[in-house]
């Protein structure tokens, strides 16, 4: 598939940026980078997860240049070089690649809906991140960045995430009441040929998953590879929907 800018780019990385070295991970938001004149620069880190098993001191990342001397930190930490291929790590991009992808028609069974409106109210604590609206009705749609792929497995969560058990039981009541409610999770990488919520980190989640399943939540696990130049178009990646293949995935 081409996308309409005719490449197989269907969203080009924010501008402008720079490439870096890896040092360390100094806090759950922080990175410490090198740049290309030898400085060392604390930069952003949008993605609260573990990274667990994706970062190594010495790896080529990819900058965000805000070039606002005003700004906390002047650069945010967009992807890393990883195995030879790139790994997104700005989950604040997230919402931006999945909103670009349903304008264009490119995730499947959502290519009814024509408008969306974002970060939406449901129930105190959780506003979902759109509210699809279509010639059937309205569809709900969360959205949860995988980061983590073992042996061409795509994992999540990587760290415990009670925030996201709260969403999955808001979703799962939505679910019960009627309502289409849909849980996208997005991997921002190549190298995964298929999609697991594993209980390694999170059981609590990985239980609550099986149960919003189960009361009628609908799983999309949509993959995008990465390169200095963007996000390449979207494809769907199979996920296991039985219980011992979703669970018991901790070896």
């Amino acid at each position: 598939m081409i996308a309409p800018n005719g490449t197989d780019i269907f969203m080009p990385f924010p501008q402008p940026q720079r490439e870096a070295i890896f040092l360390r991970r100094s806090q759950r938001f922080l990175a410490k980078m090198a740049l290309p004149e030898g400085a060392e620069e604390l930069v952003y880190c949008a993605n609260s997860g573990a990274m667990t098993g994706c970062l190594t001191s010495g790896m080529v990342a990819l900058l965000w240049d805000s070039a606002d001397p005003e700004r906390k930190r002047r650069y945010t930490w967009r992807a890393v070089k990883f195995q030879g291929g790139w790994i997104g790590t700005d989950t604040h991009l997230a919402n931006r690649i999945v909103e670009e992808a349903l304008r264009l028609k490119l995730v499947p069974g959502l290519e009814t809906y024509c408008t969306l409106a974002r970060e939406q109210l449901l129930v105190k604590g959780f506003r979902v991140d759109f509210v699809l609206t279509g010639p059937l009705g309205d569809c709900l749609l969360e959205v949860k960045s995988a980061t983590v792929v073992e042996g061409g497995v795509a994992r999540f969560p990587d760290s415990v995430t009670p925030r996201g058990v709260k969403h999955l039981k808001a979703l799962k009541d939505q679910a019960l009441a009627g309502q289409r409610s849909v849980l996208l999770f997005l991997i921002q990488r190549a190298d995964a040929h298929s999609f697991v919520v594993s209980n390694s980190y999170d059981p609590a989640y990985a239980e609550a998953f099986e149960d919003a399943v189960a009361s009628g939540v609908e799983v999309i696990a949509l993959a995008v590879a990465v390169s200095p130049a963007g996000f390449g178009i979207p494809k769907i990646l199979p996920y296991a929907r039985d219980s011992m293949a979703s669970m018991n995935t901790n070896k």
